[in-house]
Parts: structure tokens; sequence; C-alpha cells
């Protein structure tokens, strides 16, 4: 498993610096080191990096390339495969699927999606999950045309936002 979180990260970095062939390699590489499962050589501390953790992370890699329907693609089965005890790992999960959706034009999955985010919020204090979620925003906020499918999880970001800044404002 080692070996697959060094490639994943390979692929992480391939991704971006734009490199979609090496990035696709090293992601192949990752997969087949996971898929022979567990080493006794792997450290302790990688109990962590479990099949959903795989899909994030390859998530992330076409997210950085552009790729926003295989990002959403992989990121929906990071959520799906997610333990629900682990809050902070599910927002951060549904937070990375919020964005890829959003990106890909998928307005009202992601609006959903974002509204899932915002319930966890009260249970997670994370400013990098939290501006995951306000570039999603951004992204809905400038779609020509506007975002009625997305109105309310707007409108409930603004509120979110206003609540949890140091002023209230």
């Amino acid at each position: 498993r080692l070996l697959a979180l060094l490639a994943l990260r390979e692929a992480g970095g391939r991704a971006g610096l734009g490199d979609r062939t090496g990035c696709d390699r090293a992601i192949g590489r990752a997969r087949a080191a996971f898929e022979r499962g567990p080493a006794g050589g792997d450290p302790e501390w990688m109990s962590f990096f479990r099949e959903a953790e795989l899909e994030l992370l390859e998530a992330q890699c076409w997210s950085a390339l552009g790729d926003w329907s295989r990002a959403a693609r992989h990121g929906r089965r990071a959520v799906g495969l997610q333990d629900a005890h682990f809050t902070r790992n599910l927002a951060l999960y549904r937070a990375q699927l919020t964005g890829d959706l959003a990106r890909a034009g998928r307005v009202d999955e992601a609006a959903t999606t974002g509204h899932q985010v915002l319930d966890l919020l009260d249970r997670v204090q994370s400013s990098r999950i939290r501006g995951m979620v306000a570039g999603a925003v951004r992204v809905l906020e400038a779609r020509p045309g506007g975002v009625p499918g997305a109105a309310s999880f707007l409108t409930r970001h603004r509120e979110s936002a206003r609540a949890s800044s140091p002023s209230g404002v």
C-alpha cells in the first residue's frame, strides 16, 4: 500500500505539471500496487489508506488536469466508500466532489453535494474545506444565465460564511 500511495503522490505532482500521460501511468501503478493488498512492511500509520482515499487522490489528479467529469466520477466513488464515522474525511471528499461537479456543469448535483458539506461543517472545523466549498460557489456564481438549481445552496453558503466569520458579518 505504501507503493500505491507514493505512486498517487507522483500522479498528483504530474497532474499539477499538466503531464496527463505521466499522471495516468502513475495512477495505473498505484492501482496495481493497491490491488496487491497490504504488505507486512507497510507502516502502521498507513491504516488511513483505503479504497476511498485512493479514489479521492485520483479524483484530485483528474481535477488538477481539468477533467472534471472524470474527477467527479472518482469523487462519487470516494464519498460512497468512505466510512460515515470519519466526518472530516467525508466533508473533505464531498467538498472536492462539489467543486468538480460545479466545474463539470452538474449544477443541481453540485448544489446537493454542497448542502451535504454544509451539514457536516457544523461538526468539522476546517478552513481548507470551507475554502473548497467557497471555490465551488465562485464557479457556480460565474455561470452564465445564473444557477437556478443551486440558488438555495448559494444562499445557505452565504449565510454560513457570514455566521462563521469572526465578526459575524
